[in-house]
């Protein structure tokens, strides 16, 4: 439906702008035609008229202006209609994704320190030294992996990470703890673009936001592929429940 709508519109435009083109070349056409049927006899001469003001001249837009706005509009229909055709291959829901670990390893985008720096992360609170938000890359070797403080322990808390620009995310994949059980076992997954001051969730066709559910297993990487692909500058995770502590390191796919 909206794919047909948006068809329409710019098909109105298309039309408007053309009849436009056309009635201006009308108006501003200065020759009449002079007729040729009959012999006309000239009548009496009537009194003389005052000079009527000049006319200012009549101009109409070059056609290459009307081909270029022609050119634009159905630029703009096709990246509307990639943009839909890639939300409907996404069906609008989540998807649990097999061999989560081996997608990270091609197409995770925190793993490599050089790309995404330490100070990309940022928490809302750090349980210790151990628990830095940096700690919550997939597969980190360095600390346990992110968590808050004790006292910190409720749906509040969240970890994010800046990518320095609007960056294509396509999935993400999360793990516990790397040296106990602590592990968050659900969360939903916010997004703010770098034009925008509010994180919005990421929601389903019905319009509810997704809680992922996430390492309801210890030891387990488990990985979702989004409803749709979302371009945004910060992510966030707001863990939901969890073993004991909200711990986790994650990654985001960008394939």
């Amino acid at each position: 439906m909206e794919l047909k709508m948006i068809g329409i519109i710019l098909m109105l435009e298309l039309v408007v702008v053309s009849w436009a083109y056309q009635q201006c070349n009308i108006i501003c056409d200065d020759h009449v035609p002079t007729p040729t049927v009959g012999n006309p006899i000239r009548g009496k001469a009537g009194p003389k008229g005052q000079k009527g003001a000049s006319a200012e001249a009549c101009e109409c837009p070059p056609l290459a202006n009307l081909r270029a706005e022609m050119t634009r509009m159905r630029t703009e229909l096709t990246n509307k209609v990639s943009e839909l055709e890639e939300k409907v291959r996404f069906s609008w829901t989540v998807k649990l994704v097999p061999g989560a670990n081996e997608i990270a390893s091609r197409c995770g985008l925190l793993q490599n320190v050089d790309t995404i720096t330490d100070d990309a992360f940022t928490a809302s609170s750090v349980h210790s030294s151990g628990y830095y938000a940096h700690y919550g890359r997939l597969n980190g070797e360095r600390g346990h992996g992110w968590t808050v403080l004790r006292d910190d322990r409720n749906v509040n808390q969240w970890i994010q990470v800046d990518l320095g620009q609007d960056t294509k995310i396509t999935g993400i994949v999360t793990q516990g703890c790397r040296s106990s059980k602590d592990r968050t076992t659900s969360y939903i997954l916010l997004y703010r673009t770098a034009e925008s001051d509010d994180f919005l969730p990421v929601v389903e066709g019905s319009g509810n936001s997704v809680v992922f559910a996430a390492n309801t297993v210890q030891g387990s990487i488990v990985g979702y592929q989004l409803p749709y692909p979302i371009s945004a500058r910060w992510w966030r995770i707001n863990p939901r429940t969890w073993n004991h502590w909200p711990t986790l390191r994650f990654d985001l796919y960008t394939c």
